[in-house]
C-alpha cells in the first residue's frame, strides 16, 4: 500500500488563536500563558511577549507582527495581549508546571521509502498509518518509526502531520553512526 502526501491548507494563525476559549496561567517568569480548552490543548498555547527593553536591541520580542490579539477566557472575560507568541507544551511546562505535553494531535505514516511520482510525493510500501489523527506526544511518530527501523535494521521514512504543519524524513536504526548512514545512502 502507498500513501500520497497531500498539500495542507494555509491557516490564519491569528484566527486560530482568537477563535478558542482559554485557561490563563502566570509563569515563574511573570509572563501570561493561555492554554486552549480542547482535547488537544498543546496545539494552541500562547504566551505574552517578552517586553523587556533592549532585548536584542528591539525593545522586546513580539509575535504576530506586534498585533494585539483578544482571547476569551473560560469565565467569559477577555484577555488582550500585544504581540503574543504561539508557544509549545515544553515551554509551558518549564515556566508553569502545567503539563499538556501528551495532548498534541498528529497523523503518522511510516513507509519503506519516499518517491516523487508525476509531481506527487508518495510514501511507498506503507508499514504503518494512523486511521485518523490521534492525540498524544508531539513526537509519537518517532517511536513508531524507530521500532520499524530497528526491527528491519534499515532506515524507514516518517511522515508526521500536526496542526502546525508536517514533516517527513528518514529514521535510522538505533546505533547507526554517520559512516553507516552515509554507506547506506551511497549503496543505492
Amino acid at each position: 500500500m502507498d500513501y500520497e502526501i497531500g498539500r495542507q491548507e494555509m491557516i490564519s494563525g491569528q484566527y486560530e488563536a482568537e477563535v478558542r476559549k482559554y485557561k490563563k496561567y502566570i509563569g515563574k517568569s511573570g509572563r501570561v500563558w493561555l492554554v486552549s480548552i480542547q482535547d488537544n490543548p498543546a496545539d494552541n498555547i500562547y504566551v505574552s511577549a517578552d517586553t523587556r527593553e533592549n532585548v536584542k536591541g528591539y525593545g522586546g520580542f513580539r509575535g504576530f507582527g506586534g498585533a494585539t490579539l483578544t482571547f476569551e477566557l473560560e469565565d467569559g472575560t477577555i484577555e488582550t495581549l500585544q504581540g503574543p507568541w504561539h508557544s509549545n507544551s515544553d515551554a509551558l511546562f518549564n515556566d508553569t508546571g502545567i503539563d499538556v505535553r501528551d495532548k498534541h494531535v498528529t497523523f503518522i505514516v511510516v513507509s519503506e521509502k519516499r518517491e516523487y511520482i508525476n509531481n506527487h510525493e508518495m510514501m511507498i510500501g506503507v508499514l504503518y498509518k494512523d486511521e485518523k489523527p490521534e492525540i498524544g506526544l508531539f513526537d509519537r511518530g518517532k517511536a513508531i518509526a524507530q521500532k520499524f527501523a530497528d526491527e528491519r535494521n534499515i532506515p524507514v521514512i516518517l511522515y508526521s502531520q500536526s496542526v502546525g504543519g508536517s514533516s517527513n524524513g528518514p529514521v535510522y536504526p538505533s546505533g547507526w553512526d554517520e559512516d553507516k548512514i552515509r554507506s547506506w545512502w551511497n549503496s543505492d
